[in-house]
């Protein structure tokens, strides 16, 4: 048996191998809102932080100013250049509970979730329609290493996960055959 933290290194460096040349969005592309405080605050903690691998857990923890909810008001691009800084501290058990990647990757991709309403001023349309446009993006190594990545939460918790388990069923173990095929 492989032990738990040669399995974590090795997701590590799936994970940053996948992900080493996404490009940096540029601060004009950092959020995908202009609604609140928030995204304003997004784009002021993150400009100029071209190099994810740089961020730690502290800095990731709060972004922007103490809210901790970057990952909901990232551009589609911004989030795939910062995800894998967030799936790494994660992985290394030094995300609070609030900054789950794995709910950015899934809430939207299950059953129910995907069928949710999008206000207008945030574009229309579904949740599962955005995040399936914000995903296709992802390289098929990228979409390989998310899929490591959500089984790997589920093989660390006690239990079953509903959510990681029905948007691995419903998106990400598809694209996954979909993007080796």
């Amino acid at each position: 048996m492989i032990s738990s933290d040669r399995v974590a290194a090795r997701l590590i460096d799936e994970i940053e191998l996948a992900f080493a040349d996404t490009i940096y969005p540029g601060d004009n592309d950092l959020t995908g809102s202009s609604y609140g405080d928030e995204p304003i605050a997004l784009v002021n903690d993150f400009r100029g932080k071209t190099d994810w691998k740089q961020l730690d857990h502290g800095f990731l923890n709060q972004a922007p100013e103490g809210w901790g909810t970057a990952l909901s008001f990232f551009s589609d691009n911004a989030l795939r250049f910062y995800l894998p800084a967030y799936m790494i501290a994660d992985i290394r058990g030094a995300l609070d509970g609030c900054n789950d990647p794995a709910v950015r990757l899934c809430s939207s991709l299950t059953p129910a979730g995907e069928k949710q309403k999008v206000a207008t001023m945030w574009g229309g349309g579904t949740m599962g329609e955005r995040a399936r446009a914000c995903f296709a993006e992802f390289s098929a190594m990228q979409v390989s290493a998310v899929v490591a990545y959500l089984q790997w939460k589920l093989d660390e918790q006690e239990g079953s996960d509903m959510l990681i388990e029905q948007a691995l069923q419903n998106y990400w173990l598809k694209r996954a055959d979909a993007s080796s095929g």
